[in-house]
């Protein structure tokens, strides 16, 4: 007869979940750090991307203009001005009436990393 992959110890008192679970030595693979690696450059890249975006939006005249825009729900206008940026990655938006939520991601298929922002421009939660 086995043993569970686990063994629970329960308290001398009746509790709705296990105190403690204390699991059998398992043996895991060894660790690459490979693709940690490359996802730290690529998020790296979207940083910098996302530093552009702050800059840009820091400008009182354009980010009148994004706000407008959100106001008015024109989505298009809004995509338009985060392309006219310059940053080099894909930027996707939605906003509300209380801030504006921008996502910089790979434009590759196998997308690693993505930096996401809110930015809170007006009233409510």
């Amino acid at each position: 007869m086995g043993y569970p992959p686990y063994w629970v110890w329960y308290a001398p008192y009746p509790y709705p979940y296990p105190r403690r679970v204390y699991a059998w030595a398992r043996e895991y693979p060894q660790v690459q750090t490979d693709v940690l690696n490359q996802s730290l450059q690529n998020t790296y890249k979207l940083m910098e991307d996302g530093y552009k975006v702050l800059n840009k939006l820091s400008e009182h005249s354009f980010a009148v203009q994004v706000m407008r825009a959100a106001q008015a729900g024109n989505k298009e206008e809004v995509d338009r001005l985060m392309k006219s940026i310059g940053v080099s990655e894909a930027v996707q938006t939605d906003f509300s009436p209380s801030g504006i939520g921008i996502t910089l991601g790979s434009r590759q298929l196998n997308t690693c990393c993505k930096v996401a922002m809110f930015l809170k421009w007006g009233g409510g939660g």
